[in-house]
C-alpha cells in the first residue's frame, strides 16, 4: 500500500521515514518504507550507493526487532554485498568512510542475529569483519572474545580479541566507535575475562608480553595482574575478587562469597555475562530495546540446554540414582526436603516424587524466578537466602537435604556441617555432590601437603579430599552411608569434571536417663 506523500519520495526521503518509524516501533511501516527506498534505488550515483547501504541495514535490523532474523540476515547481507561491489567507486573519502562505517555496523548487527541463531562460527566471522572495517569497533572484539571462549573455545584468539578491545578503549589518540558512557565496567570485565583465559594455562605455563615477546612471564603472574586490574576499574566486581584470592590465598579462602555466587546465577538468569550486558547498552539505543530484552529473556532455556547438553552435567540424576541404591530400591517418601542451590530445579525435579514438602533455596531471587518459570509448582516453597542460615533456622526440622553441585563453592564445610546437624531430625539424611581434584593433582598433594583438605581450582570452584568430608561428617555425628565416585560429571573447558557424591545420615541423639 503506498501512502500519501510515499510515493513520488526519494530513497534518501524512505530512508529518513523509515528511521522515523524505526525510532517509533512502528516496525511494519519502517520495512515497507525501507523496500520501497532500495526498490527506488537506481544507478551508481555517490549518494545512492550510501543509501542503499543505509536502508539495507536499518531494514535488517527492523526484521530483527520483529524476530524475522532469517529476513534480518538477507537485509544485512544485502547491505553488505551492495558496500563490497560499490565501494571502490567511491572516490570522495569522506563518503567512503561513511560507506565503511554503516556497514561495520551491519556486519556487527549480522553477528548478533547469527549468535541468536546459534551460528557461533558465521557470528564469529561477521565480528571479524566488523572489525577489519571499523579498527576502533571494539564493541564487535568483545562480542568475538565471548563467542571465541565460550562456544569455540579458541582460547589464544579469545585473548586476542579481548586485548584489542581493551586497547582501543583505553588508548587516547582517537575516539571509539560508540564509545560507553562508562567504559570502568566494561574494561573491568574484559580484564576479568583476559584473567580467567591466563588462569587456564598450567601453572608452569609461561606467556609473553606483545611488546616484548622475547620475555617469558608466568601466566599466573599476568592472570593476577589482570584481576587486580579488573578491581582497580570496578572494586565491586565480585567475581573478580574471588578470583584474585584463589590466584594469591588459596591456603587462607574458606568459602565463596555471597555475593560471588548470587552475582553467578543472577548473570545466568539473566541471558549473558556481565559483559554482554554492558555490551547491548549501547546498541539498545541504535538497535531498539525490543532485541535486547529478547536475548534476555530466552536465556533460561539456553541455560540449562548449555549445563546439561554441551557441558554434559548429569550430577543431579547421578545424585537420585546413589540415593535409591542406599534403600536398595525402596526409597522412602521424606516429610520436609531442601533442595540447597536449587537453581532452575533440576536436581528439585529428581527429588519430588518422594518428597511431602520440597523447599528450593538460593542466593538469587532470579534464578528462583526462572525455576518456576521452567517447571511451576515444583517447590512448595522458595527462599532467597544463604543455605547455611537456612538449616539452623530449621532446627530438627528437616529430614532430607539434597545439594546438587552447590557446595563446591565451599572450601571449609565446618561450618556447612554444623549447620546441616542443627537443621536435620534425628535419622534425617543430606545428600550432596563435590568436585574431586585430578589424579595428578591428588597424587601432588599428597606429596607435598598431606594434610591438604581442599583445592580451590582455577574455575574458582572447589574440590575436597573424600578423607576431609569423611572427618567432618563424624565430627557432627553424621554416619556415611554411601559414597560414589563419579567420573566425568560435567565438562569445563573441553575437559571432564571428576566428582564424588556423599549420603550421610544423622545419629539418634540418645539421653542419658539413670537406671
Amino acid at each position: 500500500m503506498i501512502v500519501k506523500g510515499q510515493a513520488n519520495s526519494s530513497p534518501q526521503e524512505l530512508l529518513a521515514m523509515g528511521d522515523k518509524a524505526l525510532a517509533s516501533s512502528e516496525l511494519e511501516e519502517a520495512v515497507n518504507l525501507y523496500h520501497k527506498g532500495l526498490e527506488g534505488i537506481h544507478g551508481d550515483e555517490v549518494s545512492n550507493i550510501v543509501t542503499a547501504i543505509s536502508l539495507a541495514t536499518n531494514l535488517g535490523t527492523s526484521f530483527s526487532e520483529l524476530g524475522k532474523l532469517d529476513e534480518s540476515i538477507q537485509a544485512y547481507n544485502q547491505g553488505l554485498a551492495h558496500y563490497r561491489e560499490n565501494v571502490e567507486s567511491l572516490s570522495d573519502l569522506i563518503t567512503r568512510k561513511d560507506a565503511t562505517m554503516i556497514a561495520a555496523q551491519a556486519s556487527f548487527f549480522l553477528g548478533m542475529v547469527y549468535e541468536d541463531l546459534g551460528s557461533t562460527e558465521k557470528a564469529a566471522n561477521a565480528y571479524s569483519y566488523a572489525n577489519s572495517l571499523d579498527p576502533l569497533h571494539w564493541s564487535s572484539l568483545a562480542n568475538l572474545g565471548a563467542l571465541l571462549q565460550d562456544h569455540l573455545k579458541q582460547h589464544d584468539e579469545a585473548l586476542l580479541a579481548y586485548n584489542k578491545a581493551y586497547d582501543i578503549l583505553v588508548q587516547k589518540s582517537e575516539e571509539p566507535t560508540d564509545a560507553p558512557e562508562h567504559p570502568q565496567y566494561i574494561l573491568a570485565e574484559l580484564q576479568y575475562r583476559i584473567g580467567n583465559l591466563l588462569m587456564l594455562n598450567a601453572a608452569d605455563r609461561k606467556c609473553a608480553l606483545v611488546d616484548s615477546p622475547d620475555q617469558q612471564v608466568s601466566c599466573r603472574e599476568l592472570a593476577n595482574h589482570a584481576m587486580s586490574l579488573a578491581l582497580k576499574y570496578d572494586p565491586n566486581h565480585e567475581a573478580a575478587k574471588h578470583m584474585l584470592a584463589s590466584l594469591t590465598a588459596d591456603a587462607t579462602m574458606k568459602r565463596a562469597s555471597n555475593d560471588y555466587v548470587k552475582s553467578l546465577f543472577d548473570d545466568y538468569a539473566n541471558k549473558l555475562s556481565a559483559i554482554f550486558i554492558i555490551l547491548y547498552e549501547n546498541l539498545s539505543l541504535q538497535n531498539g530495546l525490543s532485541h535486547v530484552k529478547s536475548l534476555f529473556d530466552d536465556y533460561a532455556n539456553n541455560f540449562e540446554h548449555s549445563l546439561v547438553q554441551e557441558l554434559g552435567y548429569n550430577g543431579y540424576e547421578r545424585l537420585r540414582q546413589s540415593f535409591d541404591d542406599v534403600f536398595v530400591g525402596s526409597t522412602p517418601v521424606f516429610n520436609t526436603v531442601i533442595d540447597a542451590g536449587c537453581g532452575t530445579g533440576l536436581a528439585g525435579d529428581q527429588f519430588r516424587n518422594i518428597s511431602n514438602v520440597l523447599i528450593g533455596v538460593d542466593l538469587s531471587e532470579a534464578i528462583l524466578m526462572e525455576a518456576e518459570k521452567k517447571r511451576p509448582h515444583l517447590y512448595n516453597e522458595t527462599i532467597v537466602g544463604d543455605i547455611s542460615q537456612v538449616f539452623s533456622q530449621r532446627a530438627n526440622a528437616i529430614d532430607l537435604i539434597i545439594a546438587a553441585d552447590s557446595y563446591i563453592y565451599f572450601g571449609d564445610l565446618e561450618q556447612l556441617f554444623a549447620a546441616m546437624k542443627k537443621g536435620l531430625v534425628d535419622g534425617g539424611y543430606v545428600a550432596f555432590t563435590l568436585e574431586n581434584v585430578e589424579k595428578e593433582d591428588q597424587q601432588l598433594l599428597d606429596k607435598t601437603k598431606p594434610d591438604w583438605r581442599w583445592k580451590l581450582t582455577a574455575s574458582g570452584r572447589f574440590a575436597h579430599r573424600r578423607k576431609y568430608v569423611e572427618e567432618m561428617g563424624f565430627q557432627h555425628n553424621m554416619e556415611m552411608v554411601h559414597y560414589h565416585s563419579i567420573k566425568s560429571f560435567r565438562s569445563e573447558n573441553g575437559k571432564g569434571v571428576d566428582g564424588h557424591i556423599f549420603i550421610f545420615q544423622k545419629k539418634q541423639a540418645y539421653d542419658k536417663q539413670e537406671l
